[in-house]
């Protein structure tokens, strides 16, 4: 690496330490920034990712587990034989990632960039694609057990009474930070709706608005999953 390079990624890192450190005082989030860091990087828990910033980074073996990212970049990433459990990808760019022999178990892809995203040996269970152009993805057979292609809004009838308490819950700011039910505080997400019923059929979905009434805190409701998982626990047995 020449000098000038240094000396220009030098200043590029105080800069953005410089505009954390304003954001931290006005009480913004600090978006997630790592790249080109070829140490071997443990997963993650339990946490939602907006407009993170991770390029060739390498998370071999490593697991995830109930994460969103959202407007995230996350390309030439290599998941490789990494365990993929509860995650959500929305609106990412995944160009060039590899999840080469990796599990990946309810997980969603809405909207992905997914050209050069790498497939091979990849086992899926229960894995949704929403409106992505998966043409240019390497190795991906859509038609293989385990995976589901949504390409049309779902226009399945919620009632009234359910609308209105899912609606409601938009209160809680832990429900609706990350917004897995919501669009805004106005409008429903049905195209994750319509996964939570067909994995928890109608009864399931019709005791969610009841379960989210309850007094809890609901914390780390950050992924379909997490909704599915609290449903399965909750709800109607």
């Amino acid at each position: 690496m020449g000098r000038g390079k240094r000396k220009r990624d030098a200043k590029r890192r105080i800069r953005m330490n410089n505009r954390n450190t304003i954001r931290k005082k006005m009480g913004k989030k600090i978006f997630f920034t790592l790249t080109h860091c070829h140490k071997k990087l443990d997963g993650v828990s339990n946490r939602y990712n907006y407009k993170a910033n991770m390029h060739a980074l390498c998370f071999v073996d490593a697991r995830f587990y109930n994460v969103k990212y959202q407007a995230s970049i996350m390309t030439d990433c290599n998941f490789r034989g990494s365990e993929l459990i509860g995650v959500d990808l929305y609106n990412c760019n995944l160009r060039g990632t590899s999840f080469k022999n990796a599990k990946l178990e309810n997980v969603v892809f809405y909207n992905c960039n997914l050209r050069n995203v790498d497939f091979t040996g990849t086992r899926f269970l229960n894995v949704t694609f929403i409106c992505n152009k998966i043409d240019g993805a390497k190795n991906l057979n859509v038609n293989q057990d385990g995976i589901t292609i949504l390409r049309t809004y779902p226009k399945f009838k919620i009632e009234d009474d359910l609308e209105r308490l899912l609606l409601e819950s938009a209160n809680k700011q832990s429900i609706f930070d990350a917004k897995v039910i919501h669009v805004n505080k106005g409008k429903l997400n049905k195209w994750n709706l319509s996964i939570i019923q067909s994995r928890c059929g109608d009864e399931g979905l019709d005791s969610l608005g009841k379960i989210l009434q309850r007094k809890e805190r609901w914390e780390r409701l950050y992924t379909v999953y997490s909704y599915i998982s609290l449903i399965e626990n909750w709800g109607p047995k």
